[in-house]
């Protein structure tokens, strides 16, 4: 494939406001692939002062059907990149597809942008990670293809994972042994911008790409920024409970991309569904590394 010859050209993203948004829409605005990149956002929501010029945002209501395939047909948009909220999931983002079908778009990216959520559905109502696996199956019903993205971890969300700004130390939970997946939020936005603009549509439809910025344990955080260790029983500070759920969650070895639910063990690294396998993708990429990101 020619340098020069991009896949999919016209991109919608959904949302404003949340937190791999601003990334999303800066890699996008960069991207010499993208000719048209238009925000769908609430009449409700602020826009953010330090837009791209180039990204176009558009007011809408999520419950009016007519004008969302009208903003899609309008723009000619080819792929939609959810950045909702676990929230909006069957709320904004299911009326987003069902426009986004209808309009004639080749590609849908539902919000996921976190563990691998493969073999969820059917696990009980009210768990954004059955929310996210079920939504994929309800893509798939109406026939709209989608990529999925696994990232891990933020690097960026390292220091409140440990509980740092509770007692300036690495609080661990359990053994901290177990590798976790982290990426940078300018890391997966540039990977999404690069893969949707040049891998053709065979390649991304119904796929999913597990990627991995860094893989570190607890203790090897520890290590890496300087910092005294402590273990403990429940992470401290703010939302602890969230905070052990998150982490406790992520000891038992789902916080690796390559994780696989349904065996409960880790895929072999060299595999497809390695942790990172979809790395390769964005060849001679330097990705972000804890240090990068991460200054305490």
């Amino acid at each position: 494939m020619s340098p020069t010859t991009y896949t999919h050209t016209s991109f919608a993203v959904l949302g404003l406001n949340g937190n791999i948004t601003p990334f999303i829409i800066d890699a996008l605005s960069k991207h010499p692939g993208v000719k048209k990149l238009i925000v769908l956002s609430r009449p409700s929501s602020s826009t953010p002062p330090s837009l791209p010029a180039n990204a176009e945002v558009i007011q809408v209501d999520y419950n009016d059907h007519a004008a969302l395939v009208e903003i899609f047909k309008k723009n000619s948009t080819e792929v939609v990149i959810s950045t909702l909220s676990n929230a909006a999931i069957w709320d904004a983002q299911k009326k987003s597809a069902l426009a986004a079908k209808e309009a004639g778009v080749k590609l849908f990216v539902p919000s996921e942008y976190g563990i691998v959520t493969i073999g969820f559905a059917g696990k009980g109502a009210g768990n954004p990670f059955v929310d996210k696996d079920e939504f994929a199956e309800f893509l798939k019903s109406i026939e709209l293809p989608y990529a999925r993205f696994f990232t891990g971890m933020w690097l960026r969300y390292v220091p409140w994972a440990i509980g740092y700004d509770a007692n300036q130390k690495v609080n661990i939970l359990g053994k901290g042994e177990t590798p976790i997946s982290f990426t940078a939020e300018e890391d997966t936005a540039g990977f999404i911008a690069h893969v949707t603009t040049t891998l053709p549509l065979t390649r991304l439809s119904n796929a999913h790409f597990r990627l991995e910025g860094e893989r570190l344990t607890t203790r090897q955080i520890a290590d890496r920024l300087s910092k005294p260790f402590e273990y403990v029983q429940a992470i401290p500070g703010s939302n602890s409970e969230l905070r052990t759920a998150i982490v406790g969650q992520c000891e038992t070895g789902a916080g690796s991309t390559g994780w696989d639910r349904l065996k409960q063990e880790e895929n072999r690294s060299d595999s497809e569904e390695g942790a990172g396998s979809a790395n390769k993708l964005w060849e001679g990429h330097v990705w972000l590394k804890l240090e990068d990101v991460v200054q305490l």
